[in-house]
C-alpha cells in the first residue's frame, strides 16, 4: 500500500478498538452492574493503551511525512481535497498523541472509569469529600496532560484545545463576560413575563410509557434513524457513536414532568443526526468525524431550543401531546409555550432554560480555570462554587449534588468541555438565523412538523464537512458572517 491507504488503514483500525470502547462506555452509563466497575476500568485502560501505541507507532509519523512531501492528485479535485485535509488532521492528532506517554493515557482511562463510580455515589449522597480525592488524581493527570501538549499562556488551553480547536481562554473569557453583562439584566424581565402563569400548571402525572412513545414520534419526524440507533434511561443524558451506523440516545425521566425527558431527547437527536450526517464511507477518518464540540452543540441546541421550544413547533405538536398526556386538556397551549419557555433561575445546568443557560457556563468556564492553575485548592471547590453562584443567581445552593457534584464531566476527566455549550448556543442560533434566511419555507414546516428542509440544510452546510474546515470557517461559510454572539442575545429578546 502507499502511505496514504497506509494511514487510512490504520485510522480506521484505531477507530473499530475506539468504537469498542465505546460500547463499554455506553454500557457502563446504562445497563452495567454497580460491581462489575473495577473490571471495566481495566477493559478501558487497556483499550486506550491499546489505540494510543497504535496511533503513535513511528510508522505512523513516516506515512504522514511521506503524504505531507507528495500526495498524489487524484482525477476528481474533490478527493483531492478530502485527502489532503485528512492528511492535514492526522498531522495534528499524530502531534498530539505523541506527546503523552502511553502511560498516562493509560492512567487517566482507568482513573476517570472508577471515579465515575464514585461520582454517582457522591452525588447521590451529596457528599462531595467522598469524590474529592478522585478529583485530585484526574486534575493531577489533566495537568500532566497539559504540560506534556504545551501551551503559551495557560495549561487550560491544552485542555480546551482538544474540544474546540483553535479556542483560547483570552479569547473567550471577554467574550463570555459580554454575554453575562448583557444577559443579568434582561432576565428580571423574562421572568416576570413567564411567570404569568404558575408551573403547577404543567405538573401532574405522564406515564414514563407514553414518554417513550412520544419522544421516539418527535425523535423520528426531526430525522433520527432508529434502525441506525435506539434510546435508552441513564442519569446524565448523552449520544455516543458505536459505529457508522450506531447512535445511541440516552435520556432520563420526570413521572410530573414530561417535557424533561422530552427536551433531553430532543437534544440528544441533535448530536444524533450530525452523527448520522457524517460520510459513513469515511468513518474512522478526519472526514468522518465531528469537528469540534462547538460545532456539535450547536445541533443539539438548534434541534432543542430554535426548534423544540417555538410556538411553531408547539402548534403541530400539542395536539399529539394531549393524546398522549390528557392531563393536559386544560392547559392552552400559549400557557403551555410559556411553561416550557419558563426563565427561572436553577440550581441543575441540564434543567436550566436558555436565558440563564449559559450563567451555568461561565460559572463552570472560571472554576475550571482555577483548579488547573492550582488557584483554588480541591478542598475550596464547593465553597467558591456556591459563593460564585448565588452571585450570579441569586440564589443559595442548598447541597453538594445540586451545586458542584451535579455534571459528570469532571469525573470523566473532560476538563476544557464546558466552555464548549455556550460557543454551541452561540453558533445555534447564527446557523438558525441563517437557516431561516436562505430557506424562508421553514417557518411553515415547523408549524407543519416537517423538517426535511431544515435538515437537509445542516447536512448540506455541517455535517458532510467532518473536519476539512476550522470551526470558524465552517460557521462563517455556511451563515456568510464570522461567528457572533449577536444572534443569541436578538433570538431571545425576539422570542419573549
Amino acid at each position: 500500500m502507499n502511505a496514504y491507504d497506509s494511514l487510512q488503514q490504520r485510522s480506521k483500525e484505531i477507530a473499530l478498538y475506539n468504537s469498542t470502547a465505546s460500547v463499554l462506555g455506553w454500557d457502563q452509563e446504562t445497563y452495567m452492574p454497580p460491581s462489575a466497575g473495577a473490571y471495566r476500568a481495566e477493559q478501558l485502560g487497556q483499550l486506550a493503551g491499546l489505540t494510543h501505541r497504535l496511533a503513535t507507532a513511528p510508522e505512523v509519523g513516516d506515512w504522514i511525512q511521506a503524504c505531507e512531501d507528495h500526495l498524489p492528485p487524484c482525477a476528481d479535485p474533490e478527493e483531492t481535497a478530502l485527502r489532503a485535509a485528512n492528511v492535514r488532521e492526522w498531522r495534528r492528532d499524530y502531534d498530539r498523541s505523541t506527546k503523552l506517554p502511553s502511560r498516562l493515557v493509560e492512567d487517566l482511562a482507568k482513573t476517570t472509569s472508577l471515579a465515575r463510580e464514585t461520582w454517582a455515589k457522591a452525588r447521590r449522597e451529596s457528599n462531595f469529600a467522598a469524590f474529592a480525592p478522585w478529583l485530585e488524581k484526574i486534575l493531577a493527570l489533566t495537568r500532566e496532560q497539559a504540560e506534556a501538549w504545551g501551551y503559551t499562556t495557560c495549561a487550560y488551553d491544552a485542555l480546551l484545545e482538544g474540544y474546540e480547536p483553535g479556542a483560547r481562554a483570552a479569547e473567550l473569557t471577554p467574550v463570555f463576560a459580554d454575554l453575562q453583562k448583557q444577559l443579568t439584566p434582561l432576565l428580571p424581565r423574562l421572568q416576570k413575563i413567564t411567570d404569568a402563569v404558575d408551573p403547577a400548571r404543567l405538573e401532574n402525572q405522564y406515564a414514563v410509557s407514553q414518554q417513550k412513545i412520544f419522544n421516539q414520534e418527535v425523535a423520528e419526524a426531526m430525522g433520527f434513524d432508529f434502525n441506525a440507533g435506539r434510546i435508552d434511561t441513564t442519569t446524565h443524558p448523552f449520544c455516543t457513536e458505536l459505529g457508522p451506523k450506531d447512535c445511541r440516545l440516552t435520556t432520563r425521566y420526570n413521572e410530573k414532568d414530561f417535557t424533561s425527558s422530552l427536551f433531553g431527547v430532543m437534544h440528544e437527536a441533535g448530536h444524533g443526526l450530525y452523527t448520522q450526517g457524517l460520510p459513513p464511507e469515511q468513518f474512522g477518518t478526519p472526514m468522518g468525524t465531528y469537528l469540534s464540540l462547538g460545532i456539535h452543540e450547536s445541533q443539539s441546541r438548534l434541534w432543542e431550543n430554535q426548534v423544540g421550544r417555538s410556538r411553531a413547533f408547539w402548534r403541530h405538536w400539542y395536539p399529539a401531546a394531549r393524546n398522549h398526556f390528557p392531563t393536559l386538556a386544560d392547559l392552552p397551549m400559549e400557557e403551555f409555550w410559556l411553561l416550557v419557555n419558563r426563565v427561572k433561575a436553577t440550581h441543575i445546568r441540564v434543567e436550566a432554560d436558555e436565558a440563564t443557560y449559559n450563567l451555568h457556563i461561565i460559572l463552570r468556564f472560571e472554576m475550571e480555570q482555577r483548579l488547573v492553575s492550582g488557584e483554588l485548592a480541591v478542598a475550596d471547590l464547593p465553597t467558591a462554587w456556591n459563593a460564585r453562584f448565588e452571585e450570579l443567581f441569586q440564589i443559595p445552593v442548598p447541597d453538594d449534588a445540586r451545586g458542584c457534584l451535579q455534571d459528570t464531566h469532571w469525573a470523566l476527566g473532560l476538563i476544557g468541555y464546558f466552555p464548549t455549550y455556550t460557543l454551541g448556543t452561540l453558533n445555534a442560533a447564527q446557523l438558525f438565523h441563517a437557516a431561516v434566511k436562505q430557506v424562508p419555507e421553514l417557518e411553515t414546516d415547523l408549524e407543519s412538523g416537517r423538517y426535511s428542509r431544515l435538515l437537509g440544510w445542516l447536512r448540506e452546510k455541517i455535517h458532510r464537512h467532518g473536519r476539512r474546515y476550522s470551526p470558524s470557517q465552517l460557521v462563517e461559510q455556511a451563515s456568510g458572517e464570522p461567528i457572533s454572539a449577536s444572534y443569541f442575545m436578538d433570538y431571545l429578546k425576539a422570542k419573549y
